[in-house]
């Protein structure tokens, strides 16, 4: 499985195929500014113990129950994430993280497909880890690699407020 994680060449993050614009139609654009989350994705390939051979970031802006994918493809391997967040009354958030994912041992072998699906309650910018092939109990070894995507959820409206970094 290790040059599996070697492999990954390409990393799309994708709203959902309805996008935001078909709500300007039938909401207001302030209360819809109002209700807009931010999602901030990270998606990594570690080794033990060293920096990530791979990484890619991107920000998405949705609304609650509306879905963000990630999509990371490699030479035998094709993961696929969606992450939708919720808002409770409340103001509790709730991220729902469905993971699919499809590998095999060499390019001519048997294709292995796995899914998963975890709810988990978060706080505002509280960094979330996703192991889509799960967490690797052989950190020992030198050839394991896990892949990470860490998500954080933003009220869209506060970012839009807060001062440029350059």
């Amino acid at each position: 499985l290790v040059f599996f994680f070697l492999g990954l060449c390409l990393a799309s993050v994708v709203a959902q195929d309805n996008d935001l614009e078909r709500f300007f139609e039938n909401e207001d654009l302030e209360s819809l500014i109002d209700e807009a989350l931010q999602l901030q994705i990270t998606a990594k390939v570690l080794p033990p113990d060293q920096q990530p051979v791979w990484n890619s970031q991107s920000k998405k802006v949705t609304i609650p129950g509306r879905s963000v994918a990630v999509r990371l493809v490699g030479e035998n391997i094709r993961i696929d994430v969606v992450f939708t967040p919720y808002q409770e009354e409340g103001g509790n958030l709730l991220l729902v993280a469905q993971g699919q994912v499809w590998f095999s041992e060499a390019p001519d072998a048997k294709t292995t497909y796995l899914t998963t699906i975890q709810s988990i309650p978060v706080s505002w910018g509280e960094k979330v880890l996703f192991f889509p092939l799960g967490f690797s109990n052989e950190l020992s070894k030198a050839s394991t690699f896990n892949i990470q995507l860490e998500v954080e959820i933003y009220p869209y409206r506060d970012l839009l407020r807060a001062p440029a970094t350059n």
